[in-house]
């Protein structure tokens, strides 16, 4: 040690003990977050428990299109013992006629609605609470109009989840169009959320994906509902968080590609831009621990590639080698740990956008926090 420390300057030195913290940190997350990959609620469930019933809640407005072209992805799920309860919420255009039509085929749907009130507006959370009320079940699954269930049996294996869970966590993917955009989205997607199911598997839940996740009513009620009731958002994260200390140790994290529900494009980069500034807008609300990890993750991340570089152009060939070797093993790690998780929630043909992603995230993470506090979105308040 002395003789090293004798033959290189104090700024080798400091940026070679630099690149190894970060380097071992990346290899402690992602080794964690390894366990998504492994993950299997069946260790969980009680000998010979059967699939308990279950009611779907969607939150339906203005949108015609999917009552006849969507809806009957969810009411021909293979479940023993479900129901289907569609909120319409304020349809300009009356959804009446359409969901009794599917009513007629299908006699497990129920559906109810809220009238629109020019003067009196509200967040989805009312909707959601309307129709949580109007379920028959205790065991609710959360859908919403954004996106369909990758198969038919999306519900049979969410409801698992409820033998020995109060809370229920699936995941959402972005569905696969072609294109480079398609792909930096689903990566993007994928990545935020083997933050949270590890989180969740680990005992430490803070969050789902509104459009699959589950609780039951008993939880719901017996917390007081939805908190932060004027933002339009937060029935996914900011309600779990604050069940979390009664429901971490029974949060059930269904992973399949079969439980995957997959979310429409709407748009190219300027709508992603735009979700993700709106959806992300919660996270400033976030427990302090939550958000210390994700920031150490992109900070360590960021500062080993900028390490590793700095590392080739001023260090001689002997550090150099060892910057490289370290960067090599945490990408290798990165590729192995995703290529499995991907596996498991039937994210197909990513690895090579993954790469290009994971060296740009943190700056992208950077701007999207510059831009959600620069100029927050017209949409998360009523």
């Amino acid at each position: 040690m002395k003789e090293f420390i004798a033959t290189y300057p104090p700024y080798q030195i400091l940026l070679t003990v630099l690149l190894v913290v970060c380097a071992v940190a990346q290899l402690v997350y992602w080794m964690r977050y390894s366990r998504v990959a492994t993950h299997r609620h069946s260790l969980r469930e009680p000998e010979g428990a059967s699939t308990p019933p279950v009611s779907v809640v969607v939150v339906v407005a203005d949108d015609p299109e999917y009552v006849t072209e969507h809806l009957p992805r969810l009411l021909t799920q293979n479940h023993p013992n479900y129901e289907v309860v569609v909120v319409d919420d304020g349809s300009e255009n009356d959804l009446t006629d359409e969901l009794l039509a599917m009513q007629a085929l299908y006699p497990h749907l129920r559906f109810t609605t809220i009238k629109a009130d020019p003067v009196f507006r509200h967040s989805r959370k009312l909707a959601l609470t309307v129709g949580i009320k109007a379920a028959r079940y205790d065991n609710i699954v959360f859908t919403d109009a954004d996106a369909v269930p990758a198969s038919e049996k999306w519900l049979s294996i969410m409801s698992r989840g409820f033998n020995g869970g109060r809370l229920v966590i699936g995941y959402t993917g972005i569905e696969r169009k072609p294109g480079l955009a398609n792909k930096i989205m689903r990566c993007q997607r994928l990545t935020s959320s083997i933050r949270y199911l590890n989180a969740a598997i680990r005992g430490h839940v803070y969050r789902g994906i509104y459009n699959n996740i589950g609780y039951t009513k008993r939880l719901f009620f017996g917390n007081k509902g939805y908190t932060h009731l004027r933002m339009t958002l937060g029935e996914d994260d900011l309600f779990v968080q604050k069940v979390a200390p009664v429901c971490s140790r029974r949060t059930s994290v269904m992973l399949s590609p079969a439980a995957t529900v997959r979310q429409f494009q709407w748009g190219g980069t300027g709508w992603w831009r735009a979700e993700r500034r709106y959806r992300s807008a919660s996270f400033d609300l976030y427990p302090w621990k939550v958000r210390l990890s994700v920031a150490a993750e992109l900070l360590t991340r960021a500062l080993l590639t900028l390490g590793t570089a700095a590392m080739l152009v001023l260090l001689p060939p002997v550090l150099w080698i060892v910057a490289l070797c370290l960067f090599l093993l945490r990408e290798t790690t990165l590729l192995l740990t995703v290529r499995m998780i991907a596996r498991r929630v039937g994210e197909k043909g990513l690895m090579c956008t993954y790469l290009a992603h994971d060296l740009c995230a943190p700056v992208s993470e950077l701007f999207l926090w510059i831009s959600r506090k620069i100029r927050p979105s017209q949409r998360l308040w009523i």
